[in-house]
């Protein structure tokens, strides 16, 4: 039983370690207007974010971004270039302006983290929000910020800059 618990609290200690120096990427996906959040709900606290998940060992920022967008929306996707970066509690963060692989398949559900099991999934709720309405989230603020001229024409970005 000892050993057993010392294992475990070892595990959790490890699991401290790396989640507290922790490379995230996330993906800014818009189309016609609209943007890709999804709800976290945590305890004592829930909140609507951009899609995205820590980098694995071996794994790019961007192949990084396009997995956590299919694992939590379940969404091919481009990376079309990179956006920002930015400090978060566990390490930095990169984001990546990104649109569907195709558009005649823009439907999403959702997903999960694999890292978690079935009753700690967080995840709660996908959505294609206006961007005009989402303007204030931090992300979308910085995203917003950092599009060209071109992009929000593209993208039909409709927002007061």
């Amino acid at each position: 039983m000892r050993g057993t618990l010392c294992e475990n609290l070892g595990k959790q200690i490890m699991w401290v370690i790396t989640k507290m120096n922790r490379e995230r990427a996330c993906s800014a996906i818009l189309f016609n207007g609209k943007i890709i959040m999804v709800k976290v709900v945590e305890k004592d606290h829930s909140f609507w974010t951009l899609p995205g998940g820590g980098v694995e060992a071996g794994e790019s920022r961007e192949q990084a971004a396009i997995r956590e967008v299919m694992e939590e929306v379940n969404l091919e996707i481009n990376i079309v270039r990179y956006l920002f970066e930015r400090k978060y509690a566990a390490g930095i963060e990169y984001c990546y302006l990104a649109e569907p692989k195709d558009i005649k398949k823009l439907n999403i559900e959702l997903g999960y983290d694999p890292e978690l099991e079935d009753y700690e999934q967080v995840l709660k709720q996908v959505e294609w929000f206006e961007i005009d309405k989402v303007r204030e989230d931090l992300h979308v603020s910085r995203v917003i910020e950092s599009l060209s001229q071109e992009e929000i024409n593209k993208y039909n970005v409709n927002v007061v800059r």
